[in-house]
């Protein structure tokens, strides 16, 4: 069953068409890939997805309801988060107020708790920063720390919106293995990546955009061994 369905959707920066009738599915429990170079539309689509954007026509709907036109914070509620393309942590706030204002919408002690708990168990890095201010944190370890706000609203679809941009890649290797825990969780995750091999690697199934149109889908291995995907995004 899909948790997240898209359809036709088109999205519009003026006379600009970002987005041009694209339709996807996000099956529940599996990792859905986006794979594309710049300015193909991915980061539209994920920020249309939460509310940032709106769409010019076509529909998003989640567990079965509609939400293409609610605003951010009631997409949030209904149990989607995301982790920004560039990380977007509160560089003066420590790792600890960081987590604590991806849970702003939750109002139950002990479930921030957890969450707490539950991001320090996946990131033990963040544990031994909680206190530090997220300006001063590593890369790496500042998008650890968006992974792990996101994660603090105990999500039911995380969309991660390119991990890897501009880390290292002993550390995007072990972002990529951090997205196989979070998925073996039982989070639902949509991957907006320009890593493509990685992404592909490490999803379920996935969907080619180039200039705000799916060119190619299928599952990710299918995608992986296409020669015009190695081509275009693997190298050959």
């Amino acid at each position: 069953m899909a948790l997240l369905e898209v359809r036709d959707l088109c999205v519009n920066y003026g006379a600009i068409k970002a987005v041009r009738g694209i339709s996807f599915d996000v099956e529940e429990g599996k990792v859905v890939t986006l794979i594309g170079a710049n300015g193909s539309g991915k980061t539209t689509t994920m920020k249309t997805i939460i509310g940032v954007n709106k769409a010019a026509s076509g529909s998003i709907v989640f567990d079965g309801k509609d939400i293409t036109s609610l605003p951010s914070h009631q997409i949030i509620q209904r149990g989607i988060a995301i982790s920004p393309e560039g990380r977007q942590v509160f560089p003066r706030m420590s790792v600890l107020e960081n987590l604590n204002m991806g849970a702003y919408i939750c109002k139950d002690k002990k479930v921030i708790e957890e969450g707490i708990e539950r991001a320090f168990t996946l990131f033990p890095i963040l544990e031994e920063r909680k206190n530090q201010s997220a300006g001063t944190l590593s890369g790496g370890e500042q998008q650890m720390l968006a992974v792990a706000r996101a994660l603090m609203g105990n999500p039911r679809l995380l969309i991660m919106d390119e991990p890897s941009l501009g880390l290292a890649p002993l550390i995007v290797k072990n972002i990529f293995l951090l997205i196989e825990k979070i998925s073996q969780m039982g989070i639902t995750i949509l991957l907006v990546e320009q890593n493509a091999k990685m992404a592909l690697t490490s999803s379920d199934r996935g969907y080619v955009l180039q200039t705000g149109k799916i060119v190619l889908e299928g599952e990710s291995q299918e995608l992986l061994d296409n020669q015009q995907v190695r081509n275009a995004y693997l190298g050959g």
